[in-house]
């Protein structure tokens, strides 16, 4: 299996890995919620950015990053807008999504974003692009709470994220049958939620 290397953290060797996430409304929330995390064993934080209530006004979010980054140190920051079809807190047009994704991979601050594969494939591409290009790793993520998937697909994303629903029995069956057959030979972890 590939192993994706984020800062000190290598996902897929070892032991599964502890993602926590940040769910904080206010800046002093996010902070405060980060500098607690030194006394837990966590491998990579999660700031669920959808959550923030300044998110749309990116120098806002830019500062919390940088104060993020600050507080953890070390450890790898990944960056998700959860919109609301797939669960978050918030709406958010394509647009506005990528610009958001895309000027955080930039900043410097995070180690890896999350993008939701049905946002659309030019707008996913773009983001993983503008990503990588940045040096910064992309979690593809598919929140489907009205069915279990078939595949996975692959967006040349290290990481592939699936946080399906199992409403009958077979589901559970069916569910690990496409985990296993996921990415068939690519030999990247998967995050299953």
């Amino acid at each position: 299996m590939n192993i994706v290397r984020v800062r000190n953290v290598e996902i897929g060797a070892g032991a599964p890995k502890i993602c926590v996430p940040i769910v904080g409304v206010t800046k002093e929330e996010i902070i405060t919620e980060a500098k607690s995390f030194d006394s837990i064993p966590v491998d990579v934080v999660e700031w669920r950015v959808d959550w923030f209530e300044n998110v749309f006004e990116f120098d806002k979010v830019l500062d919390v990053l940088k104060e993020l980054r600050k507080a953890l140190g070390e450890t790898p920051i990944l960056m998700t807008f959860r919109t609301s079809k797939e669960g978050g807190e918030k709406a958010i047009e394509d647009a506005a999504y990528a610009e958001l994704n895309i000027k955080a991979a930039q900043s410097g601050y995070v180690d890896l974003v999350d993008v939701e594969v049905f946002t659309g494939d030019e707008i996913v591409k773009q983001i993983i692009e503008s990503a990588h290009a940045a040096g910064v790793k992309v979690v593809a993520s598919n929140h489907d709470f009205f069915k279990t998937p078939p595949l996975l697909r692959d967006y040349q994303s290290p990481v592939p994220r699936q946080a399906p629903a199992a409403f009958r029995l077979r589901c559970p069956r069916r569910l690990l049958r496409a985990c296993f057959s996921a990415l068939p030979g690519s030999g990247k972890p998967l995050c299953l939620l």
